[in-house]
């Protein structure tokens, strides 16, 4: 196990990250850390497999702070002893632990693995730090992509996301809906109580937004109290309207806690502009105009209204 090995590790987990850079990364839902560091721990299983006569290892990651424990490699080589299994526990940081998992071929493995404690140790610190500087760097990537307030995807992500999904679409000749979500006066909410307030209305919608659409489906909050949820591969108006008509309804019912004494509740109202690609847009910038002018139509309407983008309608729209 020497520094060759350690140094060709750390290119092959270069290279893995390379090749799923542009996939979502969620710790908690898509596993991704999964996704970037299988590929590349085969070739640790592999040089254990060679050094070592090891055919059996699991590794497991753990972060209490993210509530992020998962087993991230695991080979399977025929039947072990389970009484002959050698744990070794790397503490990267107060929050974040990485446990190899060695089940050892017999007895005799066991203790020639244990007089080459020290070398195992060594190198499986090494490994650790190298796959934490990685999920560091994944969570920084993370967080510069993500609302620090409701958690849901920003404006930068939200562009990136379009140019793929438009693409795809285009070449697949689908439909992608898009729904522009305003909260109706969210202003006099701040004014009438606090910023705390204001920030609890922007979780529960989002959180309703996340819960009702797929997961295939992706909702970004936007600017301010405006979000966007990006519908693929909708058949018809129809359908996206009829989505829009049960987040109306649904978020109409939420109750917001104002006061934990006296158990005030506040209830709002939203708005949804409506808009398709390709029928309405074929570009991320008449997209984002298309769906935004809806929504300024839907708000004219009152409370709880919803306005499906009509480009001659809108030639008589005074946006000022």
């Amino acid at each position: 196990m020497s520094n060759i090995m350690v140094n060709s590790f750390r290119q092959i987990l270069e290279d893995q990250q390379k090749s799923i850079e542009h996939a979502e990364f969620t710790i908690n839902e898509d596993k991704k850390i999964v996704k970037l560091f299988v590929e590349s721990l085969k070739y640790l299983a592999i040089s254990l497999n060679n050094s070592h006569k090891v055919k059996n290892l699991k590794i497991l990651f753990k972060d209490s702070i993210n509530n992020y424990n998962e087993t991230i490699f695991e080979t399977k080589n025929g039947t072990f002893n389970p009484d002959f299994k050698l744990t070794y526990l790397i503490n990267l940081s107060q929050n974040v632990i990485i446990t190899y998992e060695i089940y050892c071929n017999d007895e005799q493995h066991y203790h020639n693995l244990e007089i080459n404690n020290d070398a195992l140790v060594t190198t499986f610190d090494i490994i650790s730090q190298t796959l934490y500087n990685k999920y560091l760097e994944e969570c920084i990537k993370e967080l510069s992509l993500k609302d620090q307030i409701t958690g849901l995807y920003n404006r930068k992500y939200l562009e990136n996301y379009l140019e793929m999904v438009i693409s795809l679409a285009k070449r697949e000749d689908k439909k992608i809906g898009f729904l522009k979500i305003g909260i109706d006066k969210f202003k006099a909410v701040i004014d009438e109580f606090d910023y705390n307030i204001g920030d609890s209305v922007l979780i529960t919608l989002a959180e309703l937004l996340k819960d009702t659409v797929r997961n295939s489906d992706i909702v970004a909050r936007i600017d301010g109290d405006e979000f966007l949820v990006v519908l693929q591969n909708v058949k018809s108006q129809e359908n996206a309207i009829m989505i829009a008509k049960k987040i109306i309804e649904s978020f109409s019912k939420k109750e917001i806690l104002v006061n934990e004494k006296t158990g005030q509740t506040l209830l709002k109202t939203i708005c949804i502009g409506i808009s398709l690609f390709p029928d309405n847009a074929k570009t991320i910038e008449e997209i984002l105009n298309s769906s935004d002018n809806a929504l300024y139509e839907a708000k004219n309407k009152g409370r709880n209204e919803f306005f499906v983008y009509n480009d001659s309608q809108m030639h008589t729209i005074d946006l000022f």
